[in-house]
């Protein structure tokens, strides 16, 4: 699959713009997930500082929805490299720069938290 990088690059850039990041001093690492369906997209993620882990929302600062529209153009990219569209997105990133995006087709619950597994899911998502 032969993607452009400035997707990923962009990517980081407005998860680095978004309130809860912005307002997060001294951050280690942060994992956000988006479930992406036809005409909705959410997310819920963590930031982790230290032993702390926050719970997060990415939503940029100065533009609502332009995370969303990139998201959105990153998966018809992918679409038209290898005729499937991703259901979630996973994107990882540490304070020193390092960012890891993985891609569920299949399973819309595999990063899915809830009271259950929500202990074990935000250690899951902990960028390593």
């Amino acid at each position: 699959m032969n993607i452009d990088s400035r997707y990923i690059q962009e990517l980081g850039e407005l998860i680095l713009r978004c309130e809860d990041v912005v307002e997060t001093e001294s951050w280690d690492a942060l994992a956000f997930v988006f479930d992406v369906g036809d005409g909705h997209m959410a997310n819920s993620g963590f930031i982790y500082v230290g032993d702390k882990v926050i719970p997060a929302s990415a939503r940029p600062e100065f533009d609502m929805m332009a995370l969303d529209n990139k998201i959105l153009e990153f998966r018809e990219a992918i679409r038209q490299a290898c005729e499937y569209e991703f259901v979630q997105l996973l994107i990882q990133m540490t304070s020193v720069g390092n960012i890891h995006i993985d891609f569920e087709f299949n399973d819309r619950e595999r990063w899915n938290m809830g009271p259950a597994n929500y202990r074990a899911m935000r250690e899951n998502l902990r960028p390593t």
